[in-house]
């Protein structure tokens, strides 16, 4: 072999070694390439990601000062209607007791009017004011019936929006967990910084 032929190996070689640098660092430029494109798709979605997240924290928060809102409200309507519900109670007992008193009043003018029909004219008119004065006190009772019905029919209506409102404050308590789980779901998928 001459000292040419060793020359053209050795410069093959070259262009070989040279080829094979120029080919590792035009892969190493296109990898470094997508990579920083990969890693910029992935801080925006990141960006969005927290986006997201700082929203539904928001949500989340609202939706909490609502339900205690809610609740706060739902507790003193509760109390007051509580509160009501004793009196009502208590004015019941009471009117009961009245109901008694003058049945037992009206019993005892029935007898005594039983009586008075065989007594002369005079007795009878005496009795007749004793018994208009009843029957007024009567008539009164019944008004206080009345009233006491109408209160009834109040308090069942204030338990039934009671109920409704105990329904509406489930509902939005298993809204409230739901968004917590999604929340985390999301959170487990955002890398942290």
């Amino acid at each position: 072999m001459t000292v040419k032929g060793v020359l053209v190996i050795i410069g093959m070689i070259a262009l070989g070694v040279l080829i094979t640098i120029g080919v590792g660092e035009i892969r190493y430029r296109l990898m470094k390439r997508a990579l920083l494109t990969e890693v910029q798709t992935l801080q925006e979605n990141n960006q969005e990601f927290q986006t997201k997240n700082d929203e539904l924290t928001q949500k989340i928060k609202t939706l909490t000062a609502q339900l205690e809102a809610q609740a706060q409200d739902y507790e003193e309507r509760l109390e007051v209607a509580n509160q009501a519900n004793e009196a009502l109670r208590a004015e019941v007992k009471t009117l009961q007791e009245k109901n008694e008193d003058l049945q037992t009043k009206n019993d005892e003018l029935t007898q005594k009017i039983m009586a008075l029909k065989t007594e002369p004219g005079a007795k009878i008119r005496e009795y007749e004011e004793g018994i208009s004065q009843l029957e007024e006190e009567v008539k009164r009772h019944e008004t206080a019936n009345q009233n006491t019905e109408a209160l009834r029919t109040q308090v069942r209506t204030l338990q039934e929006k009671n109920e409704d409102l105990q329904t509406k404050n489930d509902e939005l308590t298993e809204q409230i967990k739901a968004l917590k789980a999604e929340l985390r779901t999301k959170i487990r998928i955002v890398p942290n910084r």
